[in-house]
């Protein structure tokens, strides 16, 4: 029985820990269930346009992963629920052993009260004492054994209700185990569809080889345009430079440092380019979802996002460099202390060269391909001439 009671508290204490594990993870679930309404949304954008496009594919490729990853949340959410189950089952065993004990105590003193009334009675046991205080004692003793004859007739109720509130609870944890289950086989049915999705979009794709090598052509381009202008941004700032001693330094101001040092700070809190988005290409060298053994070095992350978006600053700074590509698409670099953002894929934009900016100020409109209805912006994160992921920088959602 010690050992059951004991096995029972630590049991208990387990119990606070696994309900919040569920609490985060209620939270994570929400939040991929989030994205998943998200990437519908921008999915709907770009089936408007009855031919498969890579951001399409993209962005279903991404869905699927949230998918998957929402899957795994709710069967670690059930795992855990079963757990509480558990420990439940084993507080209702030990909530029936104590009030069948209450109950066994209770009824002995009931029949002990009831013999020893047959044999005395009360009356006459407080008058037959010596004195007034003998008296006094044999009453309090009385109204003593009378108040725990009622202590314990309160406990059984008290344990009664317990254990009827401890049923309620499994009842309601086991139908909030059976919903999950339900949920996540809905999930497994939808994730189905999904890769069936993207196996359409695959081979519908696969025939336009053609043009996706000079979309990828294009793209390189571009990519080698904005590296060349950080390059002579980062340049004209090496001619600022100054001699102290034999280390050659940046000629930074107080602010330019401080501001350097703020954005650093901030790594992993930034707020996102937009408002709401989906990344749906990674940082760094990536397959093509498409074209066999070609890979794609991505110097920042493509985020899809909704129809006329506005873009804006992840942090105060500067604007160092407004482009324009031969296409008609701009790009806008901001330049935070040694680091610098970059916006690509823009229509239209709002800020001037040297202009300072806000966090969260709006630098320009995202741009919407009509042939394929997507509306994706190009973040790049760099420091000095080095590329840094941002994913690493940006707040989690």
């Amino acid at each position: 029985m010690k050992l059951f009671i004991r096995l029972l508290l630590v049991l208990w204490s387990f119990n606070g820990l696994v309900a919040q594990n569920r609490s985060e993870l209620q939270k994570r679930k929400k939040q991929l269930q989030e994205e998943i309404q998200w990437s519908n949304d921008a999915l709907k954008q770009t089936k408007k346009n009855k031919n498969y496009s890579l951001s399409q594919l993209k962005t279903l490729k991404q869905k699927i992963t949230i998918r998957a990853q929402l899957i795994e949340t709710i069967q670690k959410e059930v795992d855990y629920i079963k757990e509480e189950i558990q420990i439940n089952h084993l507080r209702k065993s030990s909530l029936e052993i104590e009030l069948d004990s209450l109950k066994v105590d209770y009824a002995n003193l009931i029949q002990q009260a009831y013999k020893n009334q047959r044999h005395f009675n009360r009356l006459l046991f407080i008058l037959s004492s010596k004195d007034f205080q003998q008296a006094y004692k044999r009453a309090v003793y009385m109204k003593q054994i009378a108040q725990y004859r009622q202590l314990q007739a309160q406990n059984i109720k008290n344990k009664q209700a317990d254990l009827e509130k401890s049923i309620l609870v499994l009842e309601k944890q086991q139908k909030i185990k059976q919903n999950l289950i339900d949920n996540k086989q809905v999930e497994k049915e939808l994730l189905s569809q999904e890769k069936s999705q993207q196996s359409s979009s695959l081979v519908a794709l696969s025939k336009k080889e053609k043009e996706l090598k000079e979309a990828l052509s294009s793209k390189k381009k571009k990519r080698k345009k904005i590296q060349r202008e950080i390059e002579r941004i980062i340049a004209e700032e090496l001619r600022k430079k100054t001699e102290i001693g034999s280390k050659k330094e940046f000629l930074s101001t107080p602010e330019a440092i401080a501001l350097s040092n703020s954005f650093s700070s901030n790594k992993g809190k930034l707020p996102w380019p937009v408002s709401k988005g989906l990344i749906i290409s990674k940082f760094g060298k990536q397959k093509h979802p498409i074209l066999s053994g070609v890979y794609v070095e991505n110097n920042g992350v493509e985020i899809a996002t909704e129809s006329h978006s506005p873009c804006r600053s992840v942090f105060k700074g500067k604007v160092s460099s407004v482009l324009t590509m031969p296409n008609g698409i701009k790009v806008i670099m901001v330049r935070h202390g040694e680091y610098i953002s970059v916006y690509s894929n823009l229509s239209e934009v709002y800020v001037e060269k040297g202009d300072d900016l806000d966090t969260k100020q709006e630098v320009g409109l995202v741009y919407t391909s009509k042939q394929e209805g997507s509306t994706v912006v190009d973040f790049q994160l760099w420091k000095g001439g080095q590329k840094l992921n941002p994913q690493y920088w940006l707040m989690r959602k």
